[in-house]
């Protein structure tokens, strides 16, 4: 009887697995804004978005920075992943996000 109640429940789990993808396969999160704020002795930035919300970020060595040097001000689209509490740059892009490209059909 518990082996029939265990594959009867197989399926929801299987289910909730597919629906829900766990967080350890996300890849990265994108975000563009401006640098508010920057701490070059603490690899730290804060990015304001277009509507205002600030993110601090982190970056270190292995983070490729394509565009110049950051300073306060500039315009940046940036990949980052979540570690240890912090977010943490894996690149940034120095200049405004790039244009989406039209689909042709």
């Amino acid at each position: 009887m518990r082996s029939l109640v265990a594959l009867s429940v197989l399926p929801l789990l299987l289910l909730t697995q597919a629906i829900a993808p766990s967080k350890a396969k996300v890849h990265g999160f994108s975000l563009s804004g401006t640098v508010d704020r920057l701490d070059e002795a603490k690899k730290t930035l804060v990015v304001r978005n277009a509507s205002g919300k600030e993110t601090t970020l982190v970056w270190t060595n292995a983070t490729n920075v394509i565009g110049g040097k950051l300073a306060v001000g500039q315009a940046v689209t940036l990949k980052y992943l979540d570690r240890d509490g912090k977010h943490i740059a894996t690149s940034i892009r120095i200049g405004p996000p790039p244009a989406p490209t039209a689909v042709s059909r």
